[in-house]
């Protein structure tokens, strides 16, 4: 899959943080379930979809850290975002996934999840902001009666290696 720009990811994620009602775009998003809850990421920032598969455990990890998976000779984190987003896991799902992601730094690392779901397009002018600033997630919207979570990938990578944003 193509990923985005610097300019392009910083520009969607200014969109999907500031709401601006005379200019609203739409983005494809992955949409997907961790226990009974539904999240979505932009599909721009997924380099692939894998089936799980047993990972090498990382001594001092966070619990929400399942451990590394090597992908065709990259060594990569995978993040269990039940354990992440504090929800109860389906653990007995066959049909539980790792997304892999690639941060606007070049990070790439994995999402286990349980399933994914769909593709949505998501109106910018329609995502109802939460109200903490430090949140794991953009906003909230619906899509066909649903409530999906926004994931503000950011977020996750910051929790997992640490804020390295240089000044």
């Amino acid at each position: 899959m193509n990923m985005l720009s610097t300019n392009q990811e910083t520009k969607m994620t200014d969109q999907l943080t500031t709401r601006e009602t005379a200019e609203t775009a739409t983005i494809k998003m992955i949409v997907f379930a961790v226990g009974a809850q539904e999240y979505c990421i932009p599909i721009l920032s997924v380099r692939e979809i894998r089936g799980f598969e047993k990972t090498t455990t990382l001594p001092f990890a966070p619990a929400y850290v399942c451990g590394a998976i090597n992908l065709r000779g990259i060594i990569l984190t995978v993040i269990d975002l039940a354990a992440y987003l504090n929800i109860t896991a389906e653990l007995e799902n066959s049909r539980r996934v790792v997304i892999i992601v690639e941060s606007r730094d070049g990070v790439v690392y994995g999402l286990l999840v349980d399933r994914v779901i769909d593709l949505a397009d998501v109106n910018t002018g329609d995502v109802q902001p939460t109200s903490d600033e430090g949140a794991c997630l953009h906003g909230l919207v619906l899509v066909d009666n649903r409530m999906i979570g926004i994931l503000k990938l950011d977020t996750v990578l910051k929790h997992l290696v640490g804020d390295t944003t240089k000044e």
